[in-house]
């Protein structure tokens, strides 16, 4: 009699074990070998050899649909698990009383705990106490399905299983499993109860393609998941043709798992100047779960050495970061021009918290002596080795009192390495509350939207740049060309009275409300105080006819205040066209607005910020005099001198139209995603009252693939050419530009750019990875058939693909690496900029003109799926020559992988050429060819 259950897909079935195995009824045997699956132990000597005939009758469904089969309650030995047993065939499961088997068809599938089997037939043989996993043939003569085992160690993707769940022994061949980044592979498998495993006939392939011809053969493999792999007598082979490279035994750590602490093999070269090197060897600290730390060192044999401190750490939820400590001495004594003989360093250092809490800590610091990247470009990182400017911050940031009120303390650093300045800002804090409507309740809008504010504020700036005399007259104590302080200990007292440090405290009132329905109308008052402990006294020096600047130490504040009111609206326009016409419609967005603002002028005696002071002396002998103030330089400035009532106008336009398509969806297109223009008029000015006219523009083109944008500026007044009987004088008078008929006014300065982003499009033939279809990858793995697994001329399992279907996939089948391809998805991208800019002035009576004109390009190509170019270049139209550019490749050579990089000219000229294994455990495993800059 065949019991016949058929089965919906996914339709599962809970048992949990608690009686006797004497009482377990049919399909409780899969209890049992769940209960030992993960303590497997394949002695080949016991399995029987006897057939196992699958019934051939057809499997039919009934009309009903099964419920749930309710759970039974199994008492089982004390050392017995307890736990829910899930198990499902797509197709049915079949039960035949008379051969007490049962037949699980149709991807099926058990889990029991941790252990899950996956195959398209599981075969359970109560009378020969056996279990039998395999795949199937498809319509092609492919094989699907073919059993896929998991535990806590691992994933293992087999040819067959078959296990007696009496004796506890199993056989696996033809397995699979992944190791880092590559697989093992063996003919035949014994698996132990801790997850280790004992493989005949073994190969380390060091990468994700199965097929690969780079390989480590080894008859014995001991694989210990998470941990490590052991091998008996191993030998390399390249292109299926075993090498040289042999060795007794071979040791392969899993770089996956919680890192190990260990050495680190040097890279090994050679350059003219520095000599033969060795580099990045040392040792690795990775035992603590929290902190990892690498220590490196580098040696040349003419001098030249180095050392570094790589540390990462992570608490999880919390906070992570590095810290990277690097010390160089460069030696060339061989070069005879300008030989090094310096000593470098560099930190960095980076942390990031995670977003939780009121309290927030980040920190990014980069900084080190202004010679070190000069003297240790790297390749590798071409781009940052040139930079000429590195920033540091690290801040500290909260809030308090239910959020009413927040803080931060922050402290920031900026280096430029051309021109050594140094600029530290330590520390920096603020203090501010969130707005406050103390009328919210009121109906009157204007009272209701009432608000107010305060921020304090301080800053503490050290720069070791000396600044020059820019005021026009002489400076009895003063130069006039800038210097820098050198950094070091002995030069702090000048660094200190170098420094600028202030306090601000700002408190803005604001409001808004509607007029006449179309008009927003935003008034506001600001109050500000500046705290300085020093401010400045001038005295003049009639005998020298200078002027000598002292610094009077003490507390001295400024109080500062203005008020000012916008007006703002919006007009649309908009012109439809004829259903005939390819334009749809266009519509003009107008945004103008109107601003007055009213400042005093706190240049009066009554307020004493300024000084009105002799500076000069004519050649008639009349005195020149000036308003100085007595805090100008410091950090927060000066109150404004001169009274001011201004109002700026400026006009924001957008143009856009409507363009019909051949779907019933039109298309908008941007003409102007911006077009503004913007002046102001200071009505108390006693000359020069209107300020230069701005304009810019900005819009993209062929639906947003290139971007343009431009802007100018315009001087509104007019230039007069005279004669003082010494020759031609130009002046800049009072007279509107306009008004004389000599147009808007004239150039300043301006500014065009055009920049687009250019790809391929995406790729619709990545290869796949997910599990299902042919399983070709599987079939090829050498040796271990089914012969041994029952009689027959096909055991039961059909013929096996010998490997030579033209469907296989180089791909595995389950996992999925993404490390194993380069990125084709976007053969090609290509970045172009176009930048050009100039400035007029009037300089010793003449105009002047400075231009900058120049052009970016970098991008990638895909030659094919294996080949990639990188680009990086430039071109200054002004001075006519190359910026520094840089030229890479990369080929994918399956387990092997070649990149270079050349940097063709400028003082960085170099290249370097790599073929290694990708698997990092063999990252060792190269040829490498590099000539540094160091040999120009």
């Amino acid at each position: 009699m065949v019991i016949r259950i058929p089965l919906h897909k996914n339709l599962n079935f809970f048992h949990k074990a608690k009686n006797p195995l004497v009482s377990v009824k049919n399909i409780s045997f899969i209890l049992v070998l769940l209960l030992t699956a993960f303590g497997l132990r394949a002695q080949e000597g016991s399995l029987k050899n006897d057939p196992v005939q699958i019934d051939p009758a057809p499997l039919g469904t009934s009309p009903t649909t099964t419920r749930p089969v309710g759970t039974d309650t199994l008492k089982i030995n004390n050392n017995g698990i307890e736990t829910t047993i899930l198990y499902y065939a797509e197709d049915s499961i079949i039960t035949k009383t008379a051969t007490n088997v049962t037949y699980l068809y149709g991807n099926a599938y058990i889990e029991y705990g941790d252990i899950k089997l996956d195959a398209a037939q599981i075969i359970i043989d109560r009378n020969q106490n056996e279990l039998i996993a395999k795949g199937v043939q498809d319509s092609t003569g492919s094989w699907v399905g073919l059993p896929v085992f998991q535990d806590k160690a691992g994933v293992y993707e087999t040819r067959g299983i078959r296990y007696n769940f009496a004796t506890n022994r199993a056989k696996i061949t033809g397995v699979v499993t992944q190791q880092d980044e590559g697989y093992v592979s063996g003919e035949e498998i014994k698996k132990n109860q801790d997850g280790s495993a004992y493989i005949k006939g073994g190969k380390f392939i060091p990468c994700a393609d199965l097929l690969a011809t780079t390989f480590i053969r080894a008859e014995k493999i001991k694989v210990i998941p998470g941990d490590k792999i052991i091998t008996g007598p191993a030998q390399l082979y390249i292109g299926d043709i075993p090498t040289i490279f042999a060795l007794p035994f071979a040791f392969f750590p899993d770089v996956k798992s919680d890192a190990q602490s260990g050495i680190l093999f040097p890279k090994y070269g050679e350059e003219r100047v520095r000599g033969i090197f060795l580099r990045e060897g040392g040792y690795f600290f990775g035992n603590n779960e929290y902190i990892r730390t690498a220590v490196t060192g580098d040696y040349y044999s003419k001098g030249s050495f180095g050392l570094n401190v790589r540390s990462t750490y992570k608490k999880r939820y919390k906070y992570s970061g590095s810290i990277d400590l690097k010390y160089n001495k460069s030696y060339t004594p061989e070069i005879d021009e300008n030989p090094l003989n310096s000593n470098d360093f560099w930190v960095s250092i980076s942390h990031r918290p995670e977003t939780r809490g009121k309290t927030r800590f980040s920190a990014s610091i980069n900084a080190g002596t202004s010679s070190y990247n000069n003297n240790n470009i790297s390749t590798e990182n071409f781009q940052n080795s040139i930079r000429s400017e590195f920033r540091s911050n690290v801040s500290l940031s909260g809030s308090f009192a239910n959020n009413k009120f927040n803080y931060g303390l922050s402290a920031r650093h900026s280096q430029n390495i051309q021109t050594n300045i140094l600029d530290v800002s330590l520390p920096e804090f603020t203090l501010s509350m969130t707005r406050v409507m103390p009328f919210s309740f009121a109906e009157q809008e204007a009272l209701k939207r009432l608000s107010f504010s305060w921020a304090f504020s301080t800053s503490n700036k050290i720069t070791n740049l000396v600044r020059p005399n820019t005021a026009g007259f002489d400076i009895a104590n003063s130069t006039n060309e800038a210097d820098t302080i050198a950094v070091t200990f002995a030069k702090l007292p000048e660094l200190f009275a170098n420094a600028q440090n202030g306090a601000r405290h700002s408190i803005p009132i604001s409001t808004s409300f509607p007029l006449l329905e179309n008009f927003n109308v935003s008034p506001s008052i600001n109050f500000q105080e500046l705290w300085y402990l020093k401010e400045l006294d001038y005295t003049y020096l009639e005998d020298e006819n200078a002027v000598r600047i002292d610094t009077l130490s003490g507390f001295s504040r400024a109080t500062t205040y203005g008020a000012s009111v916008s007006v703002s609206t919006q007009l649309y326009g908009s012109k439809n066209f004829k259903p005939s016409s390819r334009v749809e419609s266009i519509r003009h967005i107008v945004s103008p607005s109107l601003d007055f603002s009213y400042r005093p002028d706190f240049g009066q005696e009554k307020y004493g910020y300024y000084k009105n002071i002799q500076v000069d002396t004519t050649s008639t002998g009349e005195p020149v005099y000036r308003f100085l103030s007595k805090y100008n330089g410091f950090v927060y400035g000066s109150p404004s001198l001169g009274e001011s009532a201004a109002i700026g106008f400026i006009v924001n336009n957008k143009v856009e139209m409507k363009v019909r398509s051949d779907t019933a969806k039109s298309e908008k297109v941007s003409i102007f995603e911006n077009l503004s223009f913007s002046t102001s008029y200071n009505f108390l000015a006693d000359s020069f009252n209107l300020s230069d006219f701005n304009v810019s523009a900005r819009t993209s083109l062929f639906k947003k693939k290139i971007d343009v944008s431009a802007a100018i500026t315009l001087d509104p007044y007019t230039y007069l050419t005279t004669n003082d009987g010494e020759g031609d004088v130009i002046r800049r008078v009072d007279v509107v530009a306009l008004t004389q008929g000599n147009g808007i006014g004239r150039v300043k300065s301006g500014r065009f750019s055009l920049s687009t982003n250019l790809n391929s499009k995406a790729s619709t033939n990545r290869p796949s990875s997910s599990m299902g279809g042919s399983a070709g990858g599987l079939a090829s793995i050498e040796g271990g058939g089914f012969g041994d697994i029952g009689n027959g001329t096909d055991n039961g399992y059909g013929t096996m693909n010998n490997g030579e279907s033209n469907n296989q996939q180089r791909v595995p089948q389950y996992f999925d690496d993404p490390n194993a391809y380069i990125d084709i998805s976007v053969p090609w991208n290509v970045s172009f900029s176009y930048n050009y800019s100039f400035n007029q002035y009037l300089s010793n009576n003449e105009f002047n003109t400075t231009t900058r004109q120049s052009v970016k390009m970098s991008g990638n190509l895909s030659l094919s799926e294996k080949w990639q170019l990188t680009f990086n270049t430039g071109y200054d139209l002004q001075l006519k020559e190359f910026t520094q550019s840089s030229l890479g490749v990369y080929r994918d050579l399956g387990c092997w992988e070649l990149s270079g990089n050349w940097i063709p000219f400028g003082r960085f000229t170099s290249y370097s050429i790599d073929i290694q294994i990708k698997a990092s455990a063999l990252k060792d495993l190269k040829l490498s060819r590099r000539r540094s800059f160091f040999d120009n």
